[in-house]
């Protein structure tokens, strides 16, 4: 989970980095940015999905 946790994390970071230069972005940036708002939507997604997993394992 750690793994999956830190990747999120860095990804976040570069969105967030992403969003400041939106604006001054042709398309091929804002393909990019497409991208890693699809994978940082992925990611979210396995990690609740983990934590899901790990909360019902423990029960």
């Amino acid at each position: 989970m750690k793994p999956l946790l830190y990747q999120f994390l860095a990804m976040a970071v570069l969105w967030i980095g992403l969003i400041f230069f939106y604006d001054e972005m042709n398309n091929l940036s804002r393909f990019i940015f497409y991208l890693v708002t699809s994978w940082v939507l992925l990611l979210l997604v396995l990690l609740v999905k983990q934590v899901i997993r790990n909360r019902r394992a423990s029960k």
